[in-house]
Order: structure tokens, then sequence, then C-alpha cells
């Protein structure tokens, strides 16, 4: 039929044979250690871990926040232009949640 494959199909390979490698794993679990790798900002969240046994069980969350370089401006214009001096207006870029103070 029309669309995709589905049900688990793959592609096939490339010209030439060659195939792309398995996309790298971003979580991974070593002892009581989460680690996320390459992290984006829709990766920010909460995260949480729950633990049991037959008597007793016990949840703890977490708050991942991406923290990145702010965004640049937009629709920076020159308001005036004096001798030792010069007056700009801007839209701010997005914070990336990193303000400029």
């Amino acid at each position: 039929g029309a669309g995709g494959a589905a049900g688990g199909s793959h592609a096939p390979p490339p010209p030439g044979g060659c195939q792309r490698p398995p996309p790298p794993r971003r979580y991974s679990l070593t002892g009581d250690t989460l680690t996320v790798a390459g992290v984006d900002y829709a990766d920010q969240g909460t995260f949480s871990c729950r633990a049991w046994t037959l008597l007793d069980a016990v949840e703890a969350e977490a708050q991942l926040r991406v923290v990145g370089r702010p965004g640049p401006v937009r629709e920076l214009q020159v308001l005036e232009v004096g001798e030792r001096q010069v007056r700009l207006t801007w839209t701010p870029g997005d914070e990336h949640n990193s303000p400029v103070e």
C-alpha cells in the first residue's frame, strides 16, 4: 500500500551496501546514575525514579533544566546617533533558560 514501511520493516540499504549505524542510546543507567546524552530543550521536564520491594516502595523526582546561550536578537534598530553615544532597540531572542540581565 501507499505510505511507509510498517511493522518494523527497514528501508533498503543505500547504494554501495552501506547502512547507517543505529542511533546512539541517549539514556543509560549505570548503578544508581541515569545519564542523558546529547540533551536538548525538548528533554526538559521531570524525571522520576521508583524503587520497590515486597515490603516498601519509595519514589523521587528530579527536574532537568537545559541551559544554553541566549539566541540572537531580532529587529535591531538604531534610534539615535550622538557624538559619543548611540541608542538602540531590539527584540530579545530565545532565552534558553539563560536570561540576559
